[in-house]
């Protein structure tokens, strides 16, 4: 006696089936990873020259009709070819210039009346702690003070030794 399986033909052949699936997918993952946009290397280019002058995603994604998702993909693939900074010298930049300019327009905002005198003062010092950093540098120092008497001091002279060698 024969199974049924046997009998009867499969209706469809699994191997055919997940090549198509597996086509499909990356066609829709090329469409939403920015490979397809990489034919137009005009809108490319300047996709990272704003990105790489610090223009926020959504202004460059509603300029040049392309989704974040898709501009996400073009910056991923850039840095990783080298051909912009990474995102952590790109934001170091960003905070740097965002700093200057808030410093250079302090004194002419305070006389104004715009701001209050810790509004923008504190906006400097945060954007300059993140880029410091960003930048390895030192953020914050840490001091030991140690309060020594007249008397402490020559007693501790008194006990030092001197070799001669």
């Amino acid at each position: 006696m024969s199974t049924p399986h046997e009998t009867q033909p499969a209706l469809f052949d699994l191997e055919v089936c997940e090549r198509h699936l597996l086509a499909i997918a990356k066609r829709d993952q090329d469409r939403f990873t920015g490979t397809t946009i990489e034919k137009h290397a005009e809108t490319v280019g300047a996709v990272l020259a704003a990105v790489a002058a610090g223009v926020p995603r959504e202004h460059i994604a509603k300029l040049a009709g392309i989704s974040t998702k898709t501009i996400a993909g073009i910056v991923e693939r850039a840095e990783a070819n080298g051909e912009i900074a990474g995102w952590k010298q790109r934001m170091s930049r960003l905070l740097g210039r965002a700093a200057e300019s808030a410093a250079a327009s302090l004194a002419e905002d305070l006389d104004s009346g715009k701001i209050t005198p810790g509004q923008k003062t504190l906006t400097i010092a945060i954007l300059t702690d993140k880029r410091l950093l960003l930048d390895g540098e030192a953020t914050s120092r840490v001091e030991h003070v140690q309060r020594v008497t007249p008397e402490q001091l020559m007693e501790e002279m008194k006990r030092a030794t001197v070799s001669i060698t």
